[in-house]
C-alpha cells in the first residue's frame, strides 16, 4: 500500500493506493496516527483502494473514536463500490462520514 499525505484548508489528506490488508494495516495505522497529531480533521481518499480487510477497519474505528471524543472529524471519500460493500455489510457506513 502506498500512502501520500497532503494538506488542504487545514485538513490532512491521506491518499491511499493498493490493498488495505493485514499486511499493510501497520503502515496505514502509523500514517493515521501521525496525521491525527497534525490536524483536527482527517480526510482519507479511497479512490485507489480496491480491497479492505478487517485490520483496516480496526484502524478506521480507532481513529474515529479518537477524533469523535475531541469533536473532530474523519471523512472518507472516493470509496469504490467493492470497498463500500465492506462498510455496508459491517454497518460502518452508518458510523463514518463517507462522501
Amino acid at each position: 500500500m502506498e500512502i501520500v499525505k497532503s494538506l488542504s484548508e487545514g485538513k490532512v489528506i491521506l491518499s491511499l493506493n493498493g490493498k488495505l490488508s493485514a499486511a499493510s494495516a501497520g503502515k496505514f495505522n502509523a500514517a493515521v496516527e501521525e496525521a491525527l497529531g497534525e490536524s483536527p480533521a482527517l480526510v482519507l481518499d479511497f479512490k485507489d483502494v480496491d480491497y479492505m480487510a478487517s485490520a483496516g477497519l480496526r484502524v478506521l474505528v480507532a481513529a474515529q473514536k479518537k477524533l469523535h471524543t475531541s469533536g473532530d472529524s474523519l471523512i472518507l471519500f472516493n470509496v469504490r463500490k467493492e470497498v463500500m460493500e465492506v462498510f455496508e455489510v459491517t454497518g460502518l457506513d452508518e458510523v463514518f462520514d463517507i462522501r
